[in-house]
């Protein structure tokens, strides 16, 4: 847990469980925060307690007006947010300049440039505009994942070779700032992360498998020379499930480097 602060924290919440843990962490520690809901991205569902301040993707400056406001300084990036179509996208003045020094193919929905690409340049608007990007970590340190097994079984030595085999692809899948997953079949990368994200490999894979009763495990690490603060991995219930019921043989994940919920 984070240790009590004064100073209001700025969860700028996208889709997924992990804007609904950091509020938790705040109200335990007496932290004032801020949230600041993506619209399309995050659920209003899951945010209406937290008051979250609304905003589409193209409102930069509605949310440092906000955060000013509650005397926000350290920020926090949770959950996925959703590239918009060019068409939703109505830029206010903030985001015009932030898309014109970025580049518009980096922002809007073509995917011409990745996800890591992207993150940078939003960490320095929000740097540039006075605030402090922390990493998710930095409030729920206990989510990383620690060396070891997760559960009972234990992968074979054929699968631990697998697995390096997968986890080698996944970090030149990486460097070219594509993906962060890939999934194996019997000593072979079958299957890697596009845009679509991890729930659709596991899904695509499952369709794929060679043989009936061949082995799938699923490989996921954090993009060489990423910075930690944005856009680690995350796996939670909903990829076990995934991977069960596409009958995998088991998930390999790299350790302090990936968040695990729940």
């Amino acid at each position: 847990m984070i240790s009590p602060e004064t100073i209001p924290l700025g969860v700028i919440a996208g889709s997924g469980k992990l804007p609904v843990l950091l509020m938790e962490a705040c109200r335990q520690d007496h932290r004032p925060f801020t949230v600041i809901g993506i619209k399309g991205s995050a659920k209003p569902s899951v945010l209406d307690e937290s008051k979250a301040l609304w905003i589409r993707i193209g409102e930069a400056g509605k949310a440092f007006e906000e955060l000013r406001r509650n005397g926000v300084i350290e920020v926090v990036l949770a959950g996925k947010v959703e590239r918009p179509r060019l068409a939703d996208m109505m830029p206010d003045m903030y985001t015009a300049k932030f898309i014109a020094r970025v580049g518009k193919r980096a922002f809007l929905d073509n995917n011409s440039i990745g996800d890591d690409y992207l993150l940078r340049g939003v960490i320095s608007e929000f740097e540039a505009e006075g605030f402090r990007i922390i990493g998710v970590d930095a409030i729920l340190p206990d989510l990383l994942a620690k060396p070891g097994l997760f559960g009972k079984l234990k992968p074979t030595p054929i699968q631990g070779q697998e697995i390096g085999i997968g986890a080698k692809a996944a970090k030149e899948l990486g460097q070219r700032d594509v993906g962060q997953a890939v999934v194996v079949e019997n000593g072979r990368v079958i299957l890697a992360e596009r845009e679509k994200g991890t729930d659709a490999l596991i899904e695509e894979g499952g369709r794929k498998r060679s043989k009936k009763d061949s082995s799938l495990i699923l490989v996921k690490t954090m993009k060489p020379g990423q910075d930690r603060r944005i856009d680690l991995p995350v796996i939670g219930p909903e990829t076990i499930s995934k991977c069960a019921a596409s009958r995998f043989s088991g998930i390999a994940i790299e350790a302090n480097h990936t968040l695990v919920l729940n």
